[in-house]
């Protein structure tokens, strides 16, 4: 159309900003007078297309590790779930914890739909407070719908009438299955992704 803006979308894609407290040389022990680097990556990222498949995970999040309150580049306990996930044919693990109560999934914060409430595993089983987790706990409380930390084992997604995952790159991402237990899509589910 001659005068006419041609609409031209950009690809997609995941920025990750890093900060460390500088070389340390070698060993554990940090530098005396740290030297912060600050950097940044950036790489293509295609949204999932379909809803995941899940599968619990043998290895376990280590909820007593302070490590595991924070973003971190200790990720192996994370990359060895999804890679078992993976194997199994499923998109991505379900994590437990240390005392067997759900804490994540292996790159993504978990929900489930039961008796009307929003759940989430409680920031003391191991769960990181991803942005995208708290963005949806505040749209599922503007909305009206009652959001529910828990402390509960994996029996209470077999229960449930939907599961679904988030984080910063997939936003809101519903669950198709979790090991032989298959999900219809929720419209709870379907509202609450808009709000992330």
């Amino acid at each position: 159309m001659r005068g006419a803006l041609a609409t031209v979308q950009a690809p997609r894609a995941a920025v990750r900003l890093t900060l460390t407290a500088g070389s340390g040389g070698r060993g554990l022990d940090r530098p005396a007078l740290p030297a912060p680097r600050l950097f940044a990556t950036a790489s293509p990222s295609v949204a999932p297309d379909r809803p995941a498949r899940l599968v619990l995970a043998r290895v376990r999040r280590n909820d007593g590790s302070p490590a595991s309150r924070i973003k971190s580049l200790s990720y192996l306990d994370n990359v060895l779930a999804r890679a078992e996930a993976q194997a199994a044919g499923a998109d991505e693990a379900v994590m437990l914890n240390t005392r067997g109560e759900l804490a994540c999934a292996a790159a993504a914060n978990l929900f489930w739909v039961s008796e009307g409430r929003l759940w989430t595993p409680a920031l003391d089983c191991g769960a990181l407070a991803g942005i995208a987790r708290g963005a949806l706990m505040a749209a599922a409380q503007a909305a009206g719908v009652e959001v529910a930390v828990a402390r509960s084992g994996p029996e209470a997604l077999e229960r449930a009438e939907a599961v679904f995952l988030t984080n910063s790159l997939i936003g809101l991402r519903p669950v198709a299955a979790f090991g032989a237990r298959g999900f219809d899509p929720h419209p709870l589910a379907e509202r609450l992704a808009a709000g992330i």
